[in-house]
């Protein structure tokens, strides 16, 4: 399986998961969509374990916490000076907002709700480590643990979420379904064929979605404002969105038809933290030059052209050194230079 095949469709659907045009289009699509997400949660799972050791905890602070710290800082600054003012409170509330990492404290230090991704990604990273480090008793002890929090990660966040670090709620919340999903991708890629896989992954998907959608189902996972044990049927029908939607792309991933998807995956974590503000100038074009446009011509058009920029500009980007080394590092050698 192409792995930058996969992160070029993940890509897309964040994109299109943050167009303003795709959420008047499909609401109900959107509501409960959440697979893209967890498909980026999992994609280290399809990679073999890793020791938990303080050279993979930096690599992994290096790779992800680094770049997130840096926009977090610079758009908190710009907050500061167009909307909240500078102030004790506005300092204390970026400074909770690099500790926790949750999407509420993002959105009101920084204005960039979805930069929880970063640090939940992290924590994933970690406890994955931690855990395929423990003997087997351990492993099945501490994931039955995990397992158990799951159900009740809705109704505890709002209380507890500044007190846990580097978006644990989330983190906590998806690592069942990620190994999940990824013992569910090595039966299909054991058991059957490329087609095979795609089309049986692609229609348990599609039956798992419309009954999603049939039941009026949401989720945000980012803001922890997931179903929990007091909905089970919400909570399973959910879990399976998630699953059974990055089954599907996983398993398409294998199809060579779809490896052009491999140009878009190429620099995921800079088109991530790049789009944003392309897809905002563009929306503001859109309507101040398209103002009478049908909302489906707006929405391709911002689409096509969200996804041209940002990842021309991401490419572009990391194929300059000083960029790709003081903004991007894979780890400290990259950052100071000695590599």
């Amino acid at each position: 399986m192409n792995q930058d095949v996969v992160k070029g469709a993940l890509i897309l659907l964040v994109m299109f998961d943050h167009n303003e045009y795709a959420h008047q289009l499909f609401p109900l699509f959107l509501t409960g969509f959440a697979f893209h997400v967890l498909g980026f949660l999992a994609l280290p799972f399809l990679r073999p374990s890793v020791s938990l050791s303080w050279d993979y905890v930096e690599k992994t602070l290096i790779r992800y916490y680094y770049p997130f710290f840096l926009i977090a800082l610079a758009m908190g600054i710009v907050t500061m000076l167009t909307v909240s003012g500078f102030s004790v409170e506005s300092l204390k509330r970026l400074l909770l907002a690099f500790y926790s990492g949750n999407n509420e404290s993002l959105k009101t230090a920084t204005q960039m709700a979805l930069l929880w991704f970063l640090p939940s990604l992290i924590s994933v990273l970690l406890l994955r480590a931690f855990i395929d480090s423990l003997s087997l008793g351990g492993r099945i002890f501490l994931l039955g643990g995990v397992t158990g929090a799951h159900l009740f990660v809705g109704p505890l966040a709002e209380s507890i979420r500044d007190y846990l670090p580097l978006g644990f709620l989330p983190a906590v919340y998806s690592l069942p379904l990620c190994y999940l999903l990824a013992f569910f991708n090595r039966q299909c890629n054991d058991r059957l064929t490329s087609l095979q896989g795609a089309l049986l992954a692609s229609v348990i998907c599609l039956a798992v979605k419309c009954l999603q959608m049939k039941l009026g189902l949401s989720q945000e996972l980012g803001f922890a404002l997931v179903s929990d044990y007091s909905n089970l049927t919400a909570l399973v029908v959910n879990d399976l969105e998630s699953i059974t939607g990055a089954l599907m792309l996983f398993q398409l991933s294998r199809l060579r038809l779809l490896d052009f998807l491999g140009w878009f995956g190429a620099q995921t974590l800079p088109t991530y933290l790049i789009h944003p503000f392309v897809a905002l100038v563009i929306y503001k074009v859109c309507e101040k030059m398209l103002p009478d446009a049908s909302l489906m011509l707006k929405f391709g058009i911002s689409m096509l052209l969200t996804v041209w920029f940002s990842v021309g500009i991401a490419r572009v980007a990391m194929g300059i050194g000083l960029v790709r080394r003081f903004c991007f590092p894979k780890d400290a050698s990259s950052l100071v230079g000695k590599q």
